[in-house]
């Protein structure tokens, strides 16, 4: 890659070319947006993306990557919710964040979305322990103690 202002210039040419993003510039840096609402600006060596869902949680797991205000990119993180700020060493997966912004803003436009990073999944119940013979034998015989009893009955069907 010769730079990230090659990159996002190639990016941004096709994302205008095969959608409806345009060209334009986000406090002062070039940004993309889809219907005037931003989601994808250059920042240094660093493009910066608004995800949603597991797009975003894909681009903050990524090394380096951190949130990102546009509007104050001097602050720490956690900055703006949805915002992510993906360095240049993880330019290959540039084209999949931005897709996956448009995706959002897309989204966005028909039912809410959560621009916040979305909590974890619960942990998984624990395994019960494996069924030994013994073990089965004696639930079998702790349900025939308790007074089950196998029988057949007449259906009327």
């Amino acid at each position: 890659m010769a730079n990230a202002r090659t990159h996002f210039d190639f990016l941004s040419s096709y994302l205008q070319r095969y959608s409806e993003a345009t060209r334009g510039t986000l406090a002062g840096r070039p940004c993309m947006s889809w219907h005037n609402t931003p989601f994808m600006t250059l920042f240094g060596q660093s493009v910066a993306f608004r995800l949603a869902g597991h797009g975003l949680v894909r681009a903050l797991a990524l090394p380096g990557a951190s949130g990102f205000d546009p509007f104050k990119p001097d602050e720490p993180p956690p900055g703006k919710p949805g915002w992510v700020l993906v360095p240049a060493t993880h330019w290959a997966s540039w084209d999949r964040c931005a897709l996956d912004a448009i995706r959002c803003l897309r989204l966005a436009q028909s039912q809410h979305v959560s621009w916040h990073v979305p909590p974890a999944p619960p942990e998984p119940p624990p395994a019960p322990p494996p069924s030994t013979p013994k073990s089965l034998a004696e639930r079998v015989a702790a349900i025939m103690k308790s007074g089950f009893s196998f029988g057949l009955v007449k259906s009327d069907r």
